[in-house]
């Protein structure tokens, strides 16, 4: 398929919006091959990666070397713009968002931990509307397990003088869901909040999606 019939011709016409993104991925790639045409290729692409692309973005070049079609030119073309959102949602979202009202609020500031190959502990500070005052990076582990101890937690919101602070860390597999020790320790520092007058809004898991661990232990 020609891109000037295609794709490229629909966005001109109807706007981004209105394109599947296997066809978005067309406009990157330009051409295809001599046996599949650029759709055919981005939508193999896709598939790929379970037509995800959190999956997509977390490819690397070598990976993305072992399929047919794609040459240095594509790849790069495709990983820049993928690291091009990833960049814009982060942007976007500090431009408009201030406070930290709901467990989506932090996702989306967090959304830069999806990418993250290593288990990341990050604290957010707040006031008392919920208002980011800062936040900082404590911790990283292994691929499997992150390693935060409540008193460095503590330590920098002390640091900060925050009343709250929110906790985030990330599942490099892709799934939120908290394991018990995530659920346990996330009860300790509540507790430990308690004493030292630090409240302990949240602790959310950030995968390709979301988890309130307090929300969870609340239903509970």
């Amino acid at each position: 398929m020609q891109l000037e019939n295609g794709p490229r011709e629909k966005l001109l016409n109807e706007g981004a919006q209105n394109l599947s993104t296997e066809e978005l991925i067309a406009i990157l790639l330009r051409t295809g091959t001599k046996d599949k045409d650029v759709i055919a290729l981005s939508r193999e692409i896709f598939d790929r990666y379970d037509r995800s692309l959190y999956k997509l973005s977390k490819a690397t070049i070598n990976e993305l070397k072992k399929i047919k079609g794609l040459g240095d030119v594509k790849i790069v073309t495709l990983v820049a713009a993928l690291e091009i959102s990833k960049r814009l949602v982060k942007e976007e979202y500090k431009e408009e968002f201030i406070s930290l009202k709901s467990p989506e609020d932090v996702y989306r500031y967090c959304i830069d931990m999806q990418a993250f190959e290593q288990e990341v502990v990050r604290v957010l500070f707040v006031d008392s509307k919920l208002r980011l005052i800062g936040s900082k990076d404590i911790s990283k582990g292994t691929i499997n397990t992150s390693i935060a101890h409540p008193r460095d937690i503590f330590r920098e919101a002390l640091t900060k003088n925050a009343p709250g602070i929110i906790v985030a860390h990330n599942h490099p597999s892709g799934d939120p869901t908290p394991s018990m020790d995530d659920i346990e320790i996330t009860k300790k520092l509540i507790e430990a909040g308690k004493i030292i007058g630090i409240t302990v809004h949240d602790h959310v898991v950030i995968g390709s999606g979301y988890i309130s661990i307090i929300s969870k232990i609340k239903d509970r």
